[in-house]
C-alpha cells in the first residue's frame, strides 16, 4: 500500500524533475485528499500532453527513488481519461510545481471516469469524493451530476443520487 507520505514525495519529485503538467485521478486522488481510508497500490497520474516513453520511464525512476515499485504507475488511467471528450476543461489546479503543475478532476469529471468502469469500489470512491466536496464547501452542479449518473449508470447510482439531492 502507498502511504500519503510516499504520494507526496513522489508527486513533489515529479513536479520538480519533469517538465510537464499532470492530472491525478482515481483512488490516488482520494488518498492525497484524505477523503477515504481505502488504501491504494498504484498511482493514477496522467500527463496533460502526450505521455511519451521518456516521461513514462522518468515516472518509473521517480517512483523507484520514492520507495515505490515501478509497477505503481498505472498506465490504464491515461486510457480512461482520454475517452472523455473535453476532459481538460474540467480540471482544477491542485498543486504548483517547479517544472509543472498538478491538477485534479472536477467532481463531474471524476464521476464520469469512475462510472466508465463502475465497480463497487469506483462507486464508493464517487461517494467519498462527493462527501469531500460537501465537507470542504466546494460547490458543484447537482443537476449536471444527476444527468451524468442517469446517462452512465442508472442502475448503480442510488447512493449518489440521494447524496446529491440532499
Amino acid at each position: 500500500m502507498i502511504s500519503p507520505e510516499q504520494y507526496e514525495l513522489f508527486l513533489n519529485n515529479v513536479l520538480k524533475q519533469i517538465d510537464c503538467d499532470w492530472v491525478i485521478i482515481g483512488g490516488s486522488l482520494l488518498a492525497l485528499l484524505k477523503a477515504t481510508d481505502r488504501a491504494t497500490t498504484d498511482i493514477d497520474i496522467c500527463a496533460l500532453s502526450e505521455l511519451t516513453n521518456e516521461r513514462r520511464l522518468q515516472l518509473m525512476k521517480i517512483a523507484q527513488d520514492s520507495g515505490l515499485s515501478i509497477e505503481a504507475i498505472n498506465p490504464a488511467a491515461d486510457f480512461f481519461l482520454r475517452q472523455i471528450p473535453n476532459w481538460k476543461e474540467s480540471l482544477v489546479l491542485f498543486k504548483n510545481g517547479t517544472n509543472g503543475n498538478l491538477y485534479r478532476p472536477s467532481l463531474a469529471l471524476y464521476i464520469r471516469l469512475k462510472l466508465n468502469r463502475g465497480s463497487e469500489s469506483d462507486l464508493a470512491d464517487c461517494v467519498s469524493f462527493l462527501k469531500w466536496h460537501d465537507q470542504n464547501s466546494i460547490k458543484y452542479d447537482g443537476n449536471e451530476l444527476l444527468e451524468i449518473l442517469e446517462r452512465y449508470a442508472p442502475a448503480k447510482i442510488q447512493d449518489l443520487k440521494i447524496l446529491i439531492s440532499s
